[in-house]
């Protein structure tokens, strides 16, 4: 079991147990949330430094092949308000085991201090926060923000990621210059880095794992933050389209830890009634694209400005990418957002491999883009010809879940096959796969 412990102070290095040092080799976030709200509490400090070191650890912590895929990390944290953070930590487990698969042994040790004292924060009857990752989802929800005159504070997630970062930029002027005076964004790079000449390294890019679950616990975190200090208490949005958001597995093979549940909502409940808790402020974390297909969030939000998708991202791989493209074309978020493009018109050239037009049926099983095709084509073809809902139901017992409704999420899935045969059927080779 990989260890890890946050030193906020100063302390011993523990021979087997990975140190990870604000300021050296743990970027918190801390300067960037000052520069937007002053001074933090120790309570929101506690809180930033709890999702920093979790994300950290998902980086840090490469993951297996296979049954090693899952992992067991223990994590030690120095906390300033440490009888209100025990009272929730076995919540907080829970919410990182949705989110990541892994079994999470989080200690909570007090550091002494001042904790957070009561107080009645004042709330606002307007006024949005929205998660603002540079995606098509994220852009589309800011879009009808604009539209409808809201004013919103937009909140990234930053890293070493430059296409990402790049696009959240891009679209921000856009947002700017078409909505004068209703965004505003706070930019929060945490993460990893290495600081050996500090004493405390850190994995390099090459070695550290690239599925980052965790990221949206401390995405919302950042959020609910911005949310009491802003004054705003109806709606954290989380936009993730549908079928990314249950995200159920195209296979048996991607079942439980195979399938990420980043914005499930059932994890996203989760971290309502801990923010909430923890914070004695009003929050309620919603995604108003629940049960629409990616190709409906496009036709909802975005058919007067078509040609700013472009400069979205939405690729798994987009830190790994090499040259001028931004997606990669065969990881399964690519396939979706492909889809979801051509079938509202809007064909690309910007992707590394153009997967659509190669003969997949001659590539290797070895080949990513291949298995993830044919998993996809499968998935499709059993929407298209499941005969009932028991059916459905018996093949994805995901489904069963009091935190989604169940006819709605089937009914969106079946949209998003007709959607994919639509597009699908353009391209001959692919047309002969799924016949």
């Amino acid at each position: 079991m990989p260890k890890a412990i946050l030193i906020t102070k100063d302390g011993t290095i523990v021979d087997g147990i990975f140190p990870l040092k604000p300021g050296a080799n743990l970027r918190t976030g801390e300067s960037d949330l000052k520069a937007t709200f002053g001074q933090l509490t120790s309570l929101e400090q506690d809180l930033l430094n709890i999702a920093a070191a979790v994300f950290a650890c998902d980086l840090a912590f490469k993951r297996g092949e296979r049954e090693n895929f899952t992992r067991s990390i223990e994590l030690t944290i120095p906390v300033v308000n440490h009888a209100l953070l025990n009272s929730v930590h076995d919540d907080i487990v829970y919410a990182l085991y949705k989110l990541s698969d892994d079994t999470w042994n989080i200690k909570f040790i007090n550091q002494g201090g001042s904790p957070e004292p009561f107080k009645e924060w004042q709330q606002k009857k307007d006024g949005k926060i929205l998660l603002f990752s540079g995606g098509i989802d994220s852009f589309a929800a800011a879009m009808k923000l604009g539209y409808s005159k809201e004013s919103v504070h937009l909140i990234s997630h930053v890293t070493a990621n430059h296409i990402a970062s790049n696009a959240q930029k891009v679209l921000l002027n856009f947002l700017d210059t078409k909505f004068p005076n209703q965004f505003i964004r706070t930019a929060v790079r945490t993460g990893g880095t290495n600081k050996e000449n500090k004493g405390f390294s850190f994995p390099t890019d090459e070695d550290r794992e690239d599925t980052q679950r965790t990221r949206s616990f401390l995405f919302l975190t950042l959020a609910a933050i911005a949310a009491r200090r802003d004054g705003i208490k109806d709606i954290i949005m989380l936009a993730e389209n549908g079928q990314l958001a249950i995200h159920l597995p195209l296979t048996a093979s991607r079942i439980s830890a195979f399938s990420t549940h980043t914005a499930h909502p059932e994890f996203v409940d989760c971290m309502s009634t801990i923010l909430n808790s923890i914070l004695g402020y009003k929050m309620r974390i919603y995604n108003p694209y629940l049960y629409m297909t990616k190709a409906e969030v496009v036709a909802s939000s975005l058919t007067r400005d078509l040609n700013m998708i472009e400069h979205t991202v939405s690729c798994w791989r987009s830190a790994r990418m090499i040259g001028n493209s931004k997606h990669c074309g065969y990881c399964v978020p690519c396939m979706i957002r492909r889809i979801a493009n051509e079938f509202n018109g809007v064909k690309l050239n910007e992707y590394g491999r153009d997967l659509f037009v190669e003969r997949i049926e001659s590539l290797g099983p070895e080949d990513d883009g291949r298995r993830n095709f044919v998993e996809l084509a499968e998935f499709i073809r059993f929407f298209e010809r499941a005969g009932s809902t028991a059916e459905i139901l018996i093949e994805y017992p995901d489904l069963i879940n009091k935190y989604i409704d169940a006819p709605k999420a089937i009914e969106m899935y079946q949209r998003f096959a007709r959607e994919a045969r639509t597009v699908l059927n353009r391209y001959p080779i692919l047309s002969s796969i799924m016949s």
